[in-house]
């Protein structure tokens, strides 16, 4: 897929708009790439070609004592774990021989969980409404990494629940690591527009899991100028401990009734999960609803076609950042449209937002430079600045702004060539750790499931100029 040349216009405009590369203020040195797979799958499904790497994957991409891990599928449908020394080994990959993965839906994706604290490795794979599909590996595997020769023996059998008794039936798994060293499970139960999250706690001692609990609802009633609602769901920019313990969460909720998302919501927990509190502090009675006082952070419309599963990241000050994708009044007129027209927008009217809450509980918003693409995913530096990965058209772009401007000084930090298929993701872990992005790319494919290289690309904060 070629850029057009609107899309370059575009580009070249917003170029001129903003302070170029060079400028002073946060900015990224590509250091290498490495391949993964020359033939990673993609597929041909209604929700787009990749299947290895998609925004709602909380990871894909982790790191522990020297080595690197990712998961995806090959080209023979395959769920596979590859695995490398930092900073430039080379890659070994475990293709696990007792399953098929068999759906071209791209929200069947693989996901990936490392506990800190006893070296296990955790996989949970194709979920849309399906029974869980979840292994687990021997302790010590991330912690004992090079003395162990990588193979599938490492790992244990497929299993369909976490606690004793049946199975469970689950979409969109993620992993959260936890300030102690632990690990948590999270997931929804029911489906789009009328469904709950659920929070389970892994016990590295017994390598037990406990303590499933709802952390929101989608009972109660909505209405706006669209109309009223009776059920949703919640659709997070992710979950994530900061400075002190604090687990903080935002989402856009996702009406039944004309399936459209609105609002940014926050609440965060000093307990794990277990109560929430709203932006004030105060304890929430039950799991968060869209009844639930104090839980709107920025109040969008259903009318401005905001997606949803966006990025999110605490800074070392315990600040609550969101980057969320979205139209506003003046660009869909720029387009020719207007609110609520398009279920999304239409591609060229939408915006990247920045938004994040000062201490004072006071939300900021700032518009990154157009043109809007995937859906974006937000690191913050030890200094605080932040750094956005996105595909626009093909290409992977990496935007920056500084904590000293208070985030109004969001430009382009770097363009890939390419053209790739999935959602940029990085690794979390390793960003923390070292400083250094690893973002994972896969090449658009030049027919229908044709596989395409998975690879992963380097690249490292600058000092300051």
């Amino acid at each position: 897929m070629k850029p057009q040349p609107r899309f370059l216009a575009i580009l070249l405009a917003a170029l001129a708009a903003y302070p170029a590369c060079g400028a002073t203020g946060v900015a990224l040195e590509r250091l290498s790439e490495s391949e993964v797979d020359a033939r990673a799958l993609t597929i041909d499904g209604g929700f787009g070609q990749a299947i290895n790497g998609k925004s709602f994957q909380q990871d894909i991409l982790v790191s522990h004592r020297g080595h690197q891990y990712l998961g995806y599928y090959d080209a023979d449908r395959r769920v596979c774990l590859a695995r490398r020394a930092l900073p430039s080994g080379p890659w070994e990959v475990i293709r696990f021989p007792d399953y098929n993965f068999e759906s071209n839906d791209a929200h069947n994706t693989i996901s990936v969980g490392l506990c800190v604290a006893d070296g296990t490795i955790h996989l949970a794979f194709d979920h849309h409404g399906h029974p869980l599909h979840y292994r687990v590996s021997r302790p010590g595997v991330a912690t004992e990494a090079a003395a162990l020769d990588w193979s599938p023996d490492l790992f244990g059998p497929i299993r369909s629940s976490l606690e004793a008794g049946p199975e469970i039936r689950i979409t969109y798994p993620r992993f959260i690591p936890t300030p102690d060293g632990g690990l948590q499970f999270c997931y929804r139960r029911g489906g789009s527009g009328n469904g709950d999250r659920m929070l389970v706690d892994y016990d590295p001692v017994g390598g037990a899991w406990s303590g499933t609990r709802q952390i929101d609802s989608g009972s109660g009633v909505y209405r706006d100028a669209m109309g009223e609602s009776d059920s949703r769901c919640s659709y997070p920019n992710g979950y994530d401990y900061g400075p002190r313990g604090r687990l903080h969460a935002t989402w856009v909720w996702r009406e039944s009734a004309q399936g459209a998302n609105h609002d940014l919501a926050y609440a965060w927990s000093d307990d794990g999960g277990r109560r929430w509190r709203n932006s004030a502090g105060e304890v929430l009675d039950g799991p968060p609803s869209v009844e639930s006082p104090g839980l709107t952070a920025v109040p969008i419309s259903r009318d401005y076609g905001l997606m949803n599963t966006h990025g999110q990241a605490v800074d070392t000050e315990g600040r609550i950042h969101a980057v969320l994708r979205h139209c506003t009044d003046e660009s869909l007129a720029a387009a020719g449209s207007k609110p609520g027209e398009h279920r999304w927008g239409p591609p060229e009217a939408n915006r990247y937002f920045h938004y994040w809450r000062a201490d004072d509980g006071a939300w900021h918003r700032r518009e990154l430079p157009p043109p809007a693409g995937s859906r974006p995913k937000l690191f913050m530096t030890p200094e605080n600045d932040a750094i956005v990965i996105v595909n626009v058209e093909g290409r992977l772009h990496l935007y920056g702004a500084t904590a000293s401007a208070l985030w109004e000084d969001w430009r382009l930090l770097h363009a890939e060539p390419g053209y790739f298929v999935n959602e940029m993701l990085g690794d979390p872990s390793r960003w923390r750790a070292e400083g250094v992005l690893y973002v994972v790319v896969q090449d658009s494919p030049a027919a229908p499931h044709a596989p395409t290289s998975l690879r992963v690309i380097d690249f490292a904060t600058r000092p300051r100029e």
